[in-house]
């Protein structure tokens, strides 16, 4: 992998350190279930400055996959604030969020979740196709992003011609081809062997400390949190340091 094949490949440098990339106030959480209301996440405060490289580990029912929806969009806090990259979320309908979401988020789940009759360059683009852009401009940025990535040689291939640490580096390009403020990760390396589970955690971080692109990741490994910049344990509903 080439991390530094020029700027602006995988992610627009930032001002480093200076500024917020996340920044959530009380965020609190709760579900009805059949014995009642079960509360999930109880006031959570977090502050992400751009380019950390930031780990989240809890036992499993902790709260962390639920944490990263609401950071992400795909679920609405009970209560609390959420900014990203300066912006706040209060009051966005879902079509506003949804755009937002394409826009200036990226997501890697431990499955890669990757269209499996489209190549790994084709994957790449999509989210830059639904966007709006040119074919010939997406396929562009998918090629360049694979190049980094070190998969230039496997841009034609389908998910099922690669390896399980391929395809999961497919979706990290799929989820960086929009140049996002913030990747959030959930158990990204779960699925994957030893070898190239480490190879991901590499990635990761080469990403923040190189091309100041913000990373949350919530994770059971601990060789994974262990290259973080730092480590919050998420327990009784609160984050902790780990």
């Amino acid at each position: 992998m080439n991390l530094n094949a020029g700027p602006e490949v995988i992610a627009k440098r930032g001002d480093g350190h200076g500024s917020l990339a996340l920044h959530a106030i009380g965020l609190c959480k709760s579900y009805r279930t059949p014995g009642g209301s079960l509360e999930v996440l109880r006031g959570i405060d977090l502050e992400v400055p751009r380019g950390m490289l930031l780990a989240i580990v809890g036992a499993s029912g902790s709260g962390k996959s639920t944490l990263l929806n609401l950071l992400g969009t795909l679920d609405r806090p009970d209560s609390g604030t959420l900014e990203l990259a300066g912006q706040a979320l209060e009051g966005l309908d879902e079509n506003a969020r949804c755009r937002l979401r394409l826009a200036r988020l990226g997501f890697v789940f431990q499955f890669h979740h990757l269209l499996p009759e489209f190549t790994a360059e084709e994957n790449v683009m999509m989210p830059l196709l639904l966007a709006g852009q040119s074919h010939a401009t997406a396929q562009a940025r998918a090629r360049e992003v694979l190049a980094v990535l070190g998969l230039e040689g496997r841009r034609e291939h389908v998910p099922s011609e690669l390896s399980g640490g391929e395809a999961q580096r497919v979706a990290v390009g799929r989820a960086l081809a929009p140049e996002p403020a913030l990747l959030l990760a959930d158990e990204p390396s779960g699925n994957l062997d030893a070898a190239s589970a480490v190879q991901l955690h590499s990635l990761l971080k080469a990403l923040a400390h190189e091309r100041h692109q913000t990373v949350v990741v919530v994770t059971h490994d601990m060789r994974l949190a262990g290259t973080a910049d730092r480590v919050l344990r998420l327990e009784d509903g609160r984050l902790l340091p780990a």
